[in-house]
């Protein structure tokens, strides 16, 4: 498991609280100031708004706070690193769940499945080289490489 997603009202003050609380540095992150690629979808995703979201993340790796106009607080997704999306994609599809997107970001790719088809909670794979979320997000460049290896690799 790489990172929980909360929804925040204010991600300013989710970062203070889960700051103090944890001992948890956090890197405030602009998607409109990022470079989003969405490559497909198969069904509409009414929580991924295309603009007017803010993210933190830490830098542990535990925890990604959202701050999206409209959103309710509360979990949002829990994310799992893949050595390749595709495959990942290709199992979880296999086994039930939908896409409802899948996207790039700087050079860290990632497919989000349909929150109802576990309780609410959307899963999210992440593909990214190197130690750092925050970093490939804003990386310009060529996209990540393509491992091998799906669901059974996840770190």
């Amino acid at each position: 498991m790489e990172y929980l997603g909360i929804v925040v009202d204010d991600l300013e003050a989710g970062v203070q609280r889960f700051s103090d609380l944890f001992d948890l540095e956090f890197e405030i992150l602009n998607i409109d100031d990022l470079e989003v690629r969405t490559t497909d979808g198969a069904i509409p995703d009414a929580q991924a708004p295309q603009s007017r979201m803010r993210v933190a993340v830490d830098s542990s790796g535990f925890f990604e706070l959202v701050e999206v106009a409209g959103a309710d607080e509360g979990f949002r997704n829990i994310h799992f690193r893949v050595d390749s999306v595709e495959d990942a994609i290709a199992e979880l599809s296999g086994r039930g769940l939908h896409l409802v997107r899948h996207f790039v970001v700087g050079q860290m790719r990632e497919a989000i499945f349909a929150s109802d088809d576990l309780f609410g909670l959307r899963v999210c794979l992440l593909e990214y080289a190197g130690p750092s979320l925050s970093a490939a997000m804003r990386a310009k460049g060529p996209e990540v490489a393509k491992g091998g290896g799906g669901v059974d690799a996840i770190r």
